[in-house]
Formats: structure tokens, C-alpha cells, sequence
């Protein structure tokens, strides 16, 4: 992959992690951020209807993490994961380092926080919305500041680090 190319892969994950940010801030602008107890005052209790939404936008939320993984897989290692698994297995790959192909876009910390937004994204699209947990949901809207700061952090230090080590031409 040359400079020119891995450009292209750049600004593409770059508009992920604004979708992401987009997504904080509709997030933050409800109320749906900070401690357990102002996240669970802004949910109207009982509210299903309310659930779905903020389970939708924390579905989006791993979607556009799973963009860049995906986008990382194709254009840089060159394979995506396949079988049953292949969402667990590609986030899992992100924590790796391949030589002479690319550093690690996650470490595994952040790959621990963001499995539990991965299983959750498959429990929203497996179940009927009045089913959502409000107390699952109020644990990830917690965590949700702290683990979209480390993946812009990481995936911005990835980019950095694959700038440097990307041969001219």
C-alpha cells in the first residue's frame, strides 16, 4: 500500500470517527452521558419507546467502530474474517500487531470495552425493542464517553503511526 492509497483509507476512517462524534454529541445533548443517576434521569421510566432510540444510536455507535475494522481488514490486511464468528474474530484482530503489514489499531483494553457494545449490537438486532434492559443500556451509555475517547485516540494514533512507516510512492 502506498502513501497515496493508505490516504484514502485515512479519510475514511476519519468519517467514521466523526459519525461517532455526531453520535456522542446527539447523545451528550439528551442528557444521555455522565453518571448513572443523571443518564437514568434523563430515561423516562418505562419509556420502551425511548429505549429503542438510544439502543439504536448505541448500535450505530459499534456499526461505525465495526467500519473501520472492516476498513482496515480490506485494504490493509487484505481479508476479512468469514464464518459465524467473523464480528468477534474481526475485533479481535484489530488488537494485533501483523508485522510488515500494519501496528495494532486497538489495544486489548479497548477491545474488552468495546466487545460488550458488540454483544449488545447483537442483542438489538435479535430481540424486540420492549425487551431492551434500561439497566444495560444506562451501563453503556456510562461507559459510552470513556470508550469513544479511546477509540479516536487509538485510531488516530494508528493513522499516525501507519503514516510514518508507509513507503513513498
Amino acid at each position: 500500500m502506498t502513501r497515496k492509497q493508505f490516504a484514502v483509507v485515512a479519510s475514511r476512517i476519519k468519517q467514521e470517527i466523526d459519525n461517532i462524534e455526531g453520535l456522542h454529541k446527539e447523545l451528550s445533548g439528551k442528557g444521555l452521558t455522565g453518571t448513572k443517576k443523571r443518564i437514568k434521569s434523563a430515561l423516562p421510566p418505562g419509556d420502551t419507546f425511548v429505549l429503542r432510540a438510544v439502543g439504536s444510536i448505541l448500535h450505530d455507535f459499534y456499526v461505525a467502530v465495526e467500519n473501520i475494522f472492516k476498513t482496515v481488514a480490506r485494504e490493509i490486511d487484505e481479508k476479512l474474517p468469514v464464518g459465524e464468528q467473523w464480528h468477534r474474530e474481526l475485533l479481535i484482530r484489530m488488537t494485533m500487531d501483523i508485522p510488515e503489514v500494519r501496528p495494532p489499531l486497538l489495544s486489548k483494553e479497548t477491545a474488552a470495552m468495546l466487545d460488550e457494545f458488540r454483544a449488545f449490537r447483537h442483542v438489538f438486532r435479535n430481540v424486540y425493542g420492549f425487551n431492551l434492559s434500561s439497566e444495560r443500556i444506562v451501563d453503556l451509555l456510562n461507559k459510552f464517553p470513556q470508550i469513544t475517547n479511546c477509540v479516536e485516540k487509538e485510531v488516530y494514533s494508528f493513522i499516525q503511526t501507519m503514516k510514518k512507516i508507509m513507503p513513498e510512492g
